[in-house]
């Protein structure tokens, strides 16, 4: 926008001063300057309206300057002359926008002025609708159209032109749109008119796609009342859409179809597991009954062929002196019956397991908990299994105990029982070097009780599975069946130990061997558990061979 160029000849106002005071006006600020000054000014200092006074022969000069200057400038620009007065040349562009007007007074410029600013405001407003033009017929990516209370195009954008293959102003907007002959029935032009804003999704009979149309009342200055709809091509959305809903619900179909077969296969398991327990329940009771009947006759046939065995040597065997051949058999009756002792106290053994272990299970077994000193517990475990280690001159039994141990709530026996079975599995599997027993207190406070070996060690992928029922582990060198255990002693540890809830573990010891950790928890004091005991202990370090 470019302000007026106004030159005033033979006014009756000559004073600039006064007649920019006069020619003030609400929202129209006006300044006097001269002419030297006005070349001077930046655009940001001008006013509205400058009124410059020509009168002197070096100002008139400066008229073509200063047209030029403000060439563009959204400035009214009053100059004030003689009648005589003739503008001298300033390029026919500038010469045109000078406007000459004669004898006004202030009241007939303020006039003048007023009119200026309506064209003004006219000219932004018309650069407005022509932004908003220029916006939708270039920059919205789908159709846009403004159509008449007839339903003709009176406006419309590239794409839509691109879709009706030619200008689609003047032609009917179903026809331009669509390809109808007669209007949409979905068309809101009704509502449209009453002034309301109508969004909607719609299918277009011309190419099958979809659209979301929004339109709108377009009102315009001098012009009737428009309709402006805006359509959005959804149709790829749409298909989007439609896959993933299909997608959903074949997931859902599957998802139920799953969800059943895991469902009955839960509930088949469920059986199977009922089914099983009831099974080792009645094997745990069969066995039960089986190796509590056996203990007596067991107990009978291991005493009589050490009876038999005894006698044997004792009576018949000088007799076999005479003869060879009667001395071979007589130590071949002698060895048989060692035999019978041997696999008799190994069966004897498993008997008395597995009662243990159902007792356990079962949880029929009487605990007699206590408060125990730990180091007594051990020293009784070690006279228990002293014969068995002095029978093998090449291994050592080393208990290493500190001074102190805190005490436990539990039952010694048990816990006897547990440390037992370690050393006697330790040295059952340990040909020759040491087994060390060692005891103490960790940061976590709990007690830990370690079992350590020299033999051949347990493979890592079997160390979980050593505390199941009847397992051993896989050796190449499978050893005599007089070493072998009878596969429950480790089970009856781990319950014993996790009944006062404590841990146990095997772990690699190196260079060889394997470590066997139990973990019980220390009570807190004030319980009633008393202090630790100072009883009489192993000396640190005893080794018995």
């Amino acid at each position: 926008m470019t302000g007026g160029r106004l030159l005033v000849r033979g006014g009756p106002d000559r004073d600039a001063r006064t007649l920019a005071a006069r020619l003030f006006a609400p929202g129209r600020r006006a300044a006097a300057f001269g002419a030297q000054t006005a070349l001077a000014l930046s655009p940001a200092a001008l006013p509205e309206v400058a009124v410059i006074p020509l009168f002197g022969p070096s100002d008139r000069g400066l008229l073509p300057e200063l047209l030029g200057l403000w060439d563009g400038l959204p400035v009214h620009a009053l100059f004030l002359a003689d009648r005589d007065f003739v503008p001298p040349a300033a390029g026919p562009s500038l010469s045109r926008a000078l406007r000459i007007l004669g004898g006004l007074d202030a009241p007939a410029l303020g006039a003048v002025l007023d009119i200026l600013a309506e064209r003004d405001g006219q000219a932004l407003l018309a650069e407005g609708h022509e932004a908003w033009h220029t916006a939708l017929a270039s920059g919205f990516p789908g159709l846009a159209v403004a159509c008449d209370s007839q339903l003709r195009v009176v406006f419309a954008n590239e794409a839509l032109a691109g879709r009706c293959g030619r200008d689609p102003v003047g032609m009917a907007c179903f026809a331009a749109l669509h390809g109808r002959e007669e209007p949409c029935s979905w068309c809101p032009r009704e509502a449209v008119a009453c002034g309301r804003a109508v969004g909607l999704e719609i299918q277009s009979p011309l190419d099958g796609r979809f659209f979301t149309m929004t339109s709108a009342p377009l009102r315009l200055p001098g012009r009737p009342p428009l309709m402006l709809t805006l359509f959005s091509d959804v149709t790829d959305r749409n298909l989007a859409l439609s896959r993933l809903k299909s997608l959903n619900r074949d997931l859902e179909r599957r998802v139920a179809e799953r969800t059943d077969t895991l469902a009955r296969q839960a509930g088949e398991l469920a059986d199977a597991n009922e089914r099983l327990r009831e099974l080792d329940a009645l094997k745990s009771g069969f066995l039960a009954t089986v190796t509590h009947d056996l203990r007596t006759p067991l107990t009978s046939v291991l005493g009589f062929a050490k009876l038999t065995r005894r006698d044997f040597i004792k009576d018949f065997m000088p007799f076999s002196e005479v003869s060879e051949k009667l001395h071979r058999k007589g130590t071949r009756i002698a060895d048989n019956l060692a035999i019978i002792e041997n696999e008799g106290a190994r069966l004897t053994r498993l008997v008395n397991d597995f009662l243990d272990l159902s007792k356990i299970e079962s949880g029929h077994l009487a605990w007699n908990d206590q408060t125990v000193d730990p180091t007594e517990v051990v020293r009784a475990a070690v006279a228990a299994v002293g014969g068995e280690y002095e029978q093998n001159e090449r291994l050592a039994l080393v208990v290493d105990i500190p001074e102190t141990l805190p005490p436990l709530r539990l039952d010694p026996d048990r816990l006897m029982q547990v440390l037992v079975n370690l050393l006697t599995n330790a040295a059952r599997h340990t040909g020759e070097g040491e087994v060390t027993l060692s005891a103490r207190r960790l940061s976590t406070g709990r007690l830990e009780f370690r079992v350590a070996d020299t033999g051949p060690g347990i493979p890592e992928e079997e160390r979980e599975r050593i505390f199941d029922k009847f397992y051993q582990t896989r050796r190449g060198d499978t050893m005599a069946s007089d070493r072998r255990g009878t596969g429950l002693g480790l089970a009856i540890c781990k319950h014993i130990v996790e009944r006062y809830q404590g841990g146990i573990r095997a772990e690699a010891r190196t260079p060889r061997g394997t470590s066997f950790v139990v973990e019980l928890p220390v009570p807190a004091r004030g319980r009633g558990q008393g202090p630790s005991f100072d009883a009489d202990r192993p000396e640190p370090g005893l080794a018995l061979s």
